[in-house]
């Protein structure tokens, strides 16, 4: 008996190899054959093609990105030939600059055939080739059976929107000589502007930017825009009807494919404007079928292999499996494997834990709610009353109470957490306040946030309560290893009802954002804040740092802030008060950077940053910090933008803070920058938002209130170093602005400026 079982348990053993074999020859030889097969390496291709379809739809946006930004930068340009006569001509020297500007623009993008320039009202047309009449050049260098020299003039006489025109073959005579070339003309949008700019492509260069020749070989192109027009197509044989209507386009997705008889059709839509790329190649080649033919004949015998050898297997193992899923609880008596075996266990494994899982979240749950509802007032009070003793039986277990607010700050530099530190500080922070004040509960309600509560046995322990937290915080400071810094708001002593609760929370959270920012204390107690509505916040001190930080002058700018900053802690302003007037300084420095090299998503990206940072500030040296960083970070990228001419904001504001001394009139800045007295007064008050004159005195004035608080010159002294010629008129001119004369602002401006670093009394 002994030796039946034995051979029958050695050729179960050789059965469960064979098996194991089998499979491993079977699926072996199938990836072999697929990964020789014809189908195999198409598939590889037509992936390749489809990465490749995907690298020129991207070259396509870039180029037409670049065609619409020529568009808006001519739109754009200071000269205008057409409207800057007063008789109704063209003003030849604005013709010319626009050609020139033109010749600068053109070089680099060498799939531009060329660019015309002309208004509505005028025969003159612009080109880098220099100027011609609108008549000759569709006459003679662009001439198309279809958009004639009619159809253009019709076009452009009429308002319409950006629209780019089918590539068409287009013909220009030179002497006896016909050459001809296929473009495709973008019409700029001139709703908004009496000027017309035509750019027009050559088709087959542009083809050769986005790299046509990587496509798979035997592929053709269609570029459509996003009215569904044909702009460009590599084969004139396509049905294109057919085919659009089996891609459909229009339902919302950016990729589809489709086969039709002996080709694949690939649709691409582009993320930028909208436009349709159909890709047609080759996906059925020759003898295809044999080879899949054999393919699946392998697959059906080793399928049929393993399906016989599995049925034998099954049959030495059908007793004692049966046994074991009697033993798991299954009721089934007949077919039973090791499948069920498996799924028995995994489903009572599966069970235990889900069970588990749903009691803990739903006991951590009913405490959460039973708590929110106590902090934000959502139930009746009874009802509120009977869930904290149900769920949350800790809170009772002392008459009174305090409430706790925790709030975890990142430092100034970094503004952020290492993966999971959070966890980590929070649970170490419940540890030591139950070390320091045993009676206490606990629960995290944000990211950063956490709410303590701390049972008293009568009022006057409250103090107590204040000192363990202040003691415990300090040394969480002092350490090294601690992350961030935390702070924490103590509520009054509240007696141990359901209904004291939200008045507690909504007391510490006010706590936080009304601590006084001259206080180090790292326990903000409810009962010590005392209002101020007195906040420093000089607005010409703040104007003056913004044109600091244009001109690149980093080191004055820094010193107004430290002023700042220094003159609201020195009133006691709040927390919430300083991080106002540091979001006016920052943005009243970041309208500076729109003459930068900066694009709009890195201004973003710095505001949000700048923000982020903001709220999570602690203390008033954080804050400095961070307009610190603001101004050197825009200092210096304004210092590094490069003026795209004389007439730049930057460059004016900088003469005019080394110069404000001088006689500066309109003459004088005009001969500087080499315009004319009328275009750049029109050109300073379109920038700046106010004529030369009032800027200039306002410059002056700003000196000459430093000279007044900051030394014991006289009012005569004063108005000849802030460019004024005599002292009636700096007198005259500093009442009409500040409604005070100079004497009365010196003896007023030392009680209005809080002295840095001393605390108001």
């Amino acid at each position: 008996m002994r030796r039946i079982r034995k051979i029958v348990n050695t050729g179960l053993l050789q059965i469960f190899l064979a098996l194991l074999l089998v499979a491993l020859l079977m699926f072996v030889s199938n990836y072999m054959v697929y990964k020789n097969s014809i189908n195999g390496v198409y598939d590889q291709v037509s992936q390749n093609n489809k990465l490749v379809m995907k690298n020129m739809i991207g070259k396509f946006d870039e180029s037409f990105k670049e065609i619409y930004n020529l568009n808006a930068a001519i739109q754009m340009l200071p000269y205008n030939a057409w409207e800057s006569t007063a008789d109704g001509g063209v003003d030849m020297h604005d013709a010319y600059m626009i050609h020139k500007y033109l010749l600068s623009l053109i070089p680099p993008i060498d799939y531009i055939e060329d660019v015309i320039v002309h208004h509505r009202g005028s025969n003159l047309v612009v080109t880098p080739a220099g100027t011609i009449d609108f008549r000759e050049l569709f006459r003679q260098q662009y001439v198309h059976p279809t958009y004639t020299v009619d159809y253009w003039q019709s076009l452009t006489a009429a308002k319409h929107p950006l629209r780019v025109l089918p590539s068409q073959d287009y013909t220009r005579t030179i002497g006896s000589d016909t050459i001809q070339r296929r473009l495709i003309p973008v019409v700029a949008n001139n709703e908004s502007s009496s000027l017309n700019i035509l750019v027009l492509l050559n088709a087959d260069k542009l083809l050769r930017h986005v790299n046509q020749d990587a496509m798979m070989q035997g592929t053709s192109l269609i570029v459509m825009d996003d009215n569904r027009n044909i702009i460009l197509n590599t084969d004139k044989s396509w049905d294109i009807v057919d085919m659009l209507r089996e891609l459909n386009p229009g339902a919302g997705s950016t990729e589809t494919t489709v086969k039709n008889k002996d080709y694949e059709y690939n649709l691409f839509q582009s993320n930028y404007n909208g436009f349709l790329y159909i890709n047609k190649s080759p996906y059925k080649f020759k003898d295809l079928d044999a080879v899949t033919a054999v393919n699946r004949q392998i697959m059906a015998v080793a399928i049929a292999s393993a399906t016989i050898l599995s049925a034998l297997l099954s049959l030495y193992l059908y007793k004692p499996v049966r046994h074991i899923v009697r033993l798991i609880g299954s009721r089934e008596e007949h077919g039973a494997d090791y499948g069920r075996i498996r799924t028995g266990i995994v489903r009572i494994q599966a069970e235990n834990a889900s069970i588990k899982t749903q009691l803990d979240a739903y006991s951590a749950q009913l405490r959460q709610a039973a708590i929110l509802s106590a902090l934000h007032g959502s139930a009746p009070a009874r009802e509120t009353e009977q869930r904290l003793q149900q769920f949350v039986p800790e809170l009772y277990a002392s008459s009174r109470f305090v409430l706790v607010a925790f709030r975890l700050h990142a430092a100034a530099e970094s503004g952020q957490f290492e993966a999971g530190a959070l966890d980590e500080t929070f649970g170490s922070l419940e540890a030591e306040l139950l070390r320091h004040v045993p009676q206490a509960f606990m629960l995290q309600t944000g990211e950063r946030t956490c709410l303590g509560v701390i049972g008293l046995g009568r009022s006057a322990q409250r103090e107590d309560a204040v000192h363990g937290l202040r003691e415990m915080l300090g040394q969480r400071q002092a350490s090294e290893t601690d992350t961030g810094v935390w702070n924490a708001a103590v509520s009054r002593s509240y007696s141990s009802e359901a209904n004291h609760y939200r008045q507690a929370y909504r007391e510490v959270i006010d706590a936080l954002d009304y601590r006084n920012m001259d206080s180090r204390d790292p326990v903000i107690d409810c009962l010590a804040i005392r209002p101020t509505w007195k906040v420093y916040a000089p607005l010409d001190e703040i104007e003056k740092l913004s044109k600091l930080v244009m001109i690149g002058n980093a080191e004055e700018a820094l010193r107004i802030v430290e002023e700042i900053v220094q003159g609201n802690e020195a009133w006691s302003v709040h927390r919430h008060q300083l991080v106002s007037v540091a979001k006016t300084c920052f943005y009243e420095m970041l309208r500076q950077l729109e003459a930068s090299d900066l694009e709009p998503k890195q201004l973003i990206a710095l505001e949000q940053d700048f923000l982020r940072s903001l709220q999570t500030a602690a203390s008033s040296e954080d804050i400095q910090e961070l307009l610190v960083r603001a101004v050197r970070f825009m200092a210096e990228a304004c210092s590094r933008a490069v003026p795209k001419s004389k007439l730049d904001r930057a460059s004016i504001v900088h003469y005019i803070e080394q110069h404000y001394m001088e006689d500066l009139h309109l003459e004088h800045m005009a001969g500087i920058l080499e315009t004319t007295p009328k275009y750049f007064s029109n050109y300073f008050k379109k920038t700046f938002g106010v004529n030369f004159v009032e800027y200039v005195n306002k410059v002056r004035l700003s000196h000459a209130k430093d000279l007044l608080k900051s030394t014991e010159l006289s009012v005569a002294e004063i108005g000849k170093l802030a460019g004024y010629d005599s002292s009636s008129r700096f007198t005259n001119t500093f009442r009409k602005y500040y409604g005070v004369a100079p004497s009365e602002y010196r003896k007023s401006s030392q009680p209005e400026q809080p002295a840095a670093g001393r605390k108001k009394s």
